[in-house]
């Protein structure tokens, strides 16, 4: 498969998950007429407690009816609630990238273990070679004629750890894409833009969502404080998580067309 093709594939959480946003964004403007409420239980869509009653939330094309007490109400379904789809959308999108930048390694994996460039970005032990190297001296088989294949059990040593670890941060991608014959990455991508952006301006905006995602995915997005009371978590607005991700998925395809080549 196209590294392109895996990106998209990869990346598709994160585009369900802003269009889920989007379509169950909605609001309750006012409180429900109680004749609505008679209407709409006389109707007898659901069997639903009369006595309970109901609240709605929606917007141009979505209409939400929940039942009082049933464990949701309409603030579930306001832009405050909903953004951690947003969130969520940002680590899918960057873990997208992380997805096609292990997959280029492994791609070039013989090529790269040939100039030794596969050195810098994977290191493997020495015991745990010298162990595989060992292991494959034991023939298997009727008569022992099967020989084992050190080469490749050591590539798939090597690619488990790869793939344990991450290439998203600013230095660890760029290695990676040097490796792969893409130098000056941002400043390659930089040159694509219109209006252009310069390498440094792309690197510090990377190492800004690289934080950012780090801090959703591992500490939930809560501020920090050595003595917490209360928790709080990090002030974002919708415009500001949409603008990263689109930034996130044009870089994210834009690797994925160059590694790819």
């Amino acid at each position: 498969m196209k590294l392109s093709d895996t990106f998209l594939e990869a990346v598709c959480h994160s585009d369900q998950l802003v269009h889920l946003y989007d379509r169950l964004k909605t609001k309750n403007l006012r409180a429900i007429r109680p004749e609505w409420e008679k209407r709409f239980l006389a109707a007898k869509l659901t069997n639903w407690p009369k006595k309970k009653g109901i609240w709605r939330s929606k917007n141009d094309s979505v209409l939400i009816v929940g039942v009082k007490g049933g464990g949701l109400s309409h603030k579930d379904f306001e832009a405050a609630a909903l953004l951690v789809l947003l969130r969520s959308a940002l680590v899918f999108a960057m873990a997208a990238i992380d997805k096609i930048l292990h997959e280029s390694v492994s791609k070039r994996f013989v090529a790269l273990a040939k100039t030794e460039k596969l050195d810098s970005i994977v290191r493997l032990e020495l015991s745990k070679s010298y162990r595989i190297a060992i292991e494959s001296r034991v023939r298997k088989g009727k008569g022992g004629k099967i020989r084992s294949r050190p080469g490749s059990k050591i590539k798939a040593a090597v690619l488990d750890k790869m793939y344990r670890e991450s290439f998203l941060s600013t230095n660890r991608l760029q290695e990676v894409c040097a490796a792969c014959g893409k130098n000056k990455i941002f400043d390659r991508y930089g040159k694509t833009l219109r209006p252009q952006k310069s390498a440094d301006h792309l690197q510090q905006e990377w190492a800004r969502l690289y934080t950012r995602r780090n801090h959703m995915a591992h500490e939930c997005d809560i501020v920090r404080k050595s003595k917490a009371k209360k928790i709080h978590f990090q002030k974002i607005s919708e415009t500001e998580l949409k603008s990263d991700i689109a930034f996130i998925r044009a870089f994210g395809k834009y690797l994925a067309g160059e590694l790819g080549r």
